[in-house]
C-alpha cells in the first residue's frame, strides 16, 4: 500500500487481513497503520467509506457462513454467525463509528436454542432454549415474543439462572435471532399441543408426531393417559360390573365424550348421586380407565375446585370426559344452586381473558362429557330449564358393585387400552355413517316424552354403549330405548313454565286459608289474603286469582322469574287475560280492589305411577345392533 497511486484501487488483501488478527490490540494496531499511509496519500475518506463497506461485507458473510457452536456436550451444533460460541460463553466483536473494536458479550456461559414448537391450534410458537450452569444442561421453553423483546427475556429467563441483564439483554436476543435465522432446518418448527383431544382427524395423546407443550401443572394429566398393565384383565372386570345398568351407562358417557366432536353434539352432564357407600368415586374410576390411570387427582378429580380451574381443567381435556367426583363439596360456592356451572360447562366457551402484555388470550373451547357423583341431585325443582335439558340425572338404586376395594386396585394397575383402541375405530369410519348411526338413535329418542338435548346426550350415551359393546364385550346385548328412556327429563319436567305452574298449585294447596274470605264468621283466616278461587263460566273451569304482588314474590322466592313465566302461562292458556288482552285483571277480591293475576286451574289429574311421575308410551324398540 505505500507504493499505491492516488488512483489505484485499494487491494482487497489489506482489508480481509484486518478480520483475519484475533488479537484486538494488533487488529487496531494495523487498522491504525493503513489509516496513516491513506491519510499521507489524501484518501482517507475514501479508504474509510470502503472499510465500512467490507465491513458490512463480511458481517453478511459471517450470518451466512460463519461460525458455529463449539459448547461441550451441546445437544445439538447450529450455527451462529458472527458470534463465538464456545464453553467461555457467547460474544462477538463489531465496530463504533470510528472503527474501533468494541468486545460484545450474549451470555458468560454456553446457551444456544434447540427446539421450536408450533401450536397446532393457535399457530403460535415456543422456542426451547439450552444452557448450562450447575455443571450440566438444563432447558427452559418460552413464548417466541419472550426472546424477541429485551424486556421480558430478563423477567423470563434470569429466574432460571440464566446470566441476562438488562446491559446484554439486546445482545442476547441478537444471538438467539441469528441461530434461529441461520439454522432453518435444523431449528425447523415441531407441532405441538396443549391440550388433549381432537385435532381433525388426529387425536392426541396417541399421535406421535405431536409434542405436548402446555402448563406444567397439567402435564401429569396429559401422562397419564396411557396404556399400562393386562388388557384383558380390564375387559374380563368390566364385563361383570357392566351388568349393572347405571355403571354401564357411565361407560358409555366415557366412550361418548370422544364421540361429541364427530357427530356434532353439545357438551352435556351425567350425574350419578346416592348415599355414601355405594362406590361411586370406585365407579367413576371404572370409567376413567378407559382413558388411562384412574387415580384421584389424575384423571379423576375432587370437585373441590375454583371456577376457573374447572373451566380450564375441561379447556384441557377438550375430548376426554371431564369426571368430577363429590360434587356437594362445592355446593356452598355456588349458593346451593350449581345451574351457572351447568350453563357455563356444557356451553363448551371459557370466557375471554386479557393477556398480562396486552391483547386477549385464545378463548378456550371443550366438547366432552361431565360425569360427576354428588349425595344429591345437580338440578332443583327451580332449576332453569335448560340445566334440566343439558342433565342426564341418575340416582342410585343401591351399590353399583360387590367389593370395590378389589375393583378399584384392578382398574389402577390396568388401564387405557380400551380408549385408544376406541379412538382408533372411530378414526377408520367414514363420518358419515357415524352420524347416520347417531341420528337414528336420536330420532328414536325424540319419539319418546323428552327434549331434543336430551334425547342428543342419551344418543351419545347408547351409540358409544354399542360401538364399545361390539369392540371389547361381543355377545352383550344393547341397552334398550325403555331401560335409558327411564333416566331422560320429561318435557314437563325441563319446562320451566310448566314448574312453576305446579309449583303455585301446590303453594296454594298448601295454604287454602289465604284464599278464603276473613269476613265469614266461618273461616279460620284472620289474616293475610292473598286470592281467592272462582268459578270462570265462560270456560267452565275453576280459577285461582291471586295478588299480583304476592304472586310475584313467591315466583322470586323459588328462582322463578316472574315475567318470563306469566308470558308462557298466557301461551299455553294457562292464566286467563282481561278484556284487554292484558296479565292483569283490576278487580275486587272480598271487597279490596287490586291487581290480579288469574290462573285457570287443571280439569282432572294425569296418569301418574306410584311415584307420582307421568306415564308416557314408549317407543317401540326396533333399531338393530349397530
Amino acid at each position: 500500500m505505500m507504493s499505491l497511486g492516488k488512483t489505484e484501487p485499494f487491494p482487497d488483501d489489506i482489508f480481509y487481513a484486518v478480520f483475519e488478527i484475533d488479537d484486538n490490540v494488533e487488529r487496531q494496531k494495523y487498522i491504525e497503520a493503513l489509516r496513516n499511509v491513506a491519510r499521507e496519500k489524501k484518501r482517507f475518506t475514501e479508504f474509510n467509506n470502503i472499510f465500512r463497506q467490507y465491513q458490512l461485507d463480511y458481517m453478511q458473510r459471517m450470518k451466512q457462513d460463519g461460525n458455529r457452536t463449539r459448547f461441550t456436550g451441546q445437544p445439538v451444533e447450529l450455527s451462529c454467525g458472527e458470534w463465538t460460541a464456545d464453553d467461555l460463553g457467547v460474544r462477538t466483536t463489531r465496530f463504533d463509528r470510528n472503527f474501533q473494536p468494541v468486545p460484545v458479550m450474549a451470555c458468560s456461559h454456553p446457551l444456544l436454542p434447540v427446539e421450536i414448537l408450533k401450536n397446532v391450534d393457535t399457530s403460535e410458537e415456543r422456542i426451547t432454549l439450552a444452557y448450562f450452569k450447575s455443571a450440566a444442561w438444563q432447558t427452559i421453553t418460552v413464548d417466541r415474543s419472550v426472546c424477541a423483546n429485551t424486556n421480558r427475556i430478563v423477567d423470563a429467563l434470569s429466574q432460571y439462572g440464566i446470566e441476562v441483564t438488562s446491559d446484554n439483554a439486546k445482545n442476547l436476543v441478537r444471538y438467539i435471532s441469528d441461530c434461529v435465522g441461520c439454522n432453518p432446518a435444523a431449528l425447523d418448527p415441531k407441532r405441538s399441543i396443549n391440550r388433549l383431544g381432537w385435532i381433525g382427524r388426529a387425536f392426541t395423546p396417541y399421535e406421535a408426531d405431536i409434542r405436548y407443550e402446555g402448563d406444567p401443572e397439567y402435564e401429569a394429566v396429559f401422562k397419564n393417559v396411557r396404556e399400562s398393565g393386562d388388557f384383558g384383565i380390564w375387559k374380563k372386570l368390566c364385563a361383570r360390573l357392566r351388568e349393572n345398568l347405571q355403571l354401564r351407562l357411565m361407560m358409555a358417557a366415557s366412550f361418548a365424550s370422544v364421540l361429541l366432536e364427530p357427530v356434532g353434539a353439545l357438551p352435556f352432564v351425567l350425574q350419578v348421586w346416592g348415599e355414601s357407600g355405594t362406590c361411586k368415586t370406585v365407579a367413576l374410576m371404572v370409567c376413567m380407565s378407559v382413558w388411562g390411570n384412574p387415580r384421584l387427582g389424575g384423571l379423576v378429580k375432587t370437585m373441590n375446585m375454583t371456577r376457573n380451574a374447572i373451566m380450564r381443567h375441561a379447556a384441557f381435556l377438550c375430548s376426554i370426559p371431564f369426571a368430577g367426583d363429590e360434587l356437594q363439596t362445592i355446593k356452598d360456592k355456588w349458593q346451593g344452586n350449581f345451574d351457572q356451572l351447568i350453563y357455563q360447562i356444557t356451553e363448551g366457551v371459557d370466557r375471554g381473558r386479557a393477556k398480562l402484555h396486552g391483547g386477549v388470550e385464545d378463548t378456550r373451547t371443550w366438547k366432552n362429557s361431565f360425569i360427576f357423583t354428588g349425595e344429591e341431585p345437580i338440578t332443583k325443582a327451580n332449576s332453569g330449564g335448560g340445566s334440566k335439558n343439558r342433565v342426564i340425572e341418575m340416582a342410585l338404586d343401591g351399590s353399583l358393585m360387590e367389593d370395590g376395594h378389589y375393583v378399584s386396585g384392578i382398574v389402577q394397575e390396568n388401564y387405557g387400552f380400551a380408549g385408544r383402541e376406541f379412538v382408533e375405530h372411530i378414526q377408520g369410519m367414514e363420518k358419515s355413517v357415524l352420524v347416520e348411526q347417531y341420528r337414528e338413535l336420536f330420532e328414536a329418542l325424540c319419539r319418546l316424552d323428552t327434549t331434543d338435548k336430551q334425547a342428543m346426550a342419551m344418543a351419545c350415551l347408547l351409540l358409544a354403549d354399542r360401538l364399545a359393546s361390539s369392540l371389547f364385550f361381543p355377545g352383550e346385548p344393547p341397552v334398550g330405548m325403555s331401560e335409558a328412556g327411564r333416566y331422560l327429563q320429561s318435557v314437563k319436567d325441563v319446562d320451566v313454565a310448566e314448574r312453576a305452574y305446579q309449583a303455585v298449585l301446590n303453594w296454594a294447596a298448601k295454604n287454602p286459608v289465604r284464599f278464603e274470605d276473613p269476613k265469614d264468621p266461618s273461616s279460620p283466616n284472620k289474616g293475610e289474603v292473598w286470592g281467592k278461587i272462582e268459578r270462570n263460566e265462560k270456560r267452565m273451569t275453576e280459577v285461582l286469582v291471586v295478588n299480583r304482588d304476592v304472586l310475584q314474590g313467591f315466583l322470586e322466592q323459588n328462582r322463578y322469574d316472574y315475567t318470563a313465566v306469566v308470558r308462557k302461562w298466557a301461551e299455553k292458556e294457562r292464566l286467563i287475560r282481561n278484556s284487554q288482552g292484558k296479565f292483569i285483571h283490576q278487580t275486587k277480591v272480598y271487597g279490596i280492589k287490586s291487581s290480579y293475576v288469574k290462573l285457570a286451574l287443571p280439569e282432572g289429574d294425569d296418569s301418574v305411577d306410584s311415584n307420582g311421575f307421568l306415564i308416557i308410551d314408549e317407543v317401540q324398540e326396533t333399531l338393530p345392533f349397530i
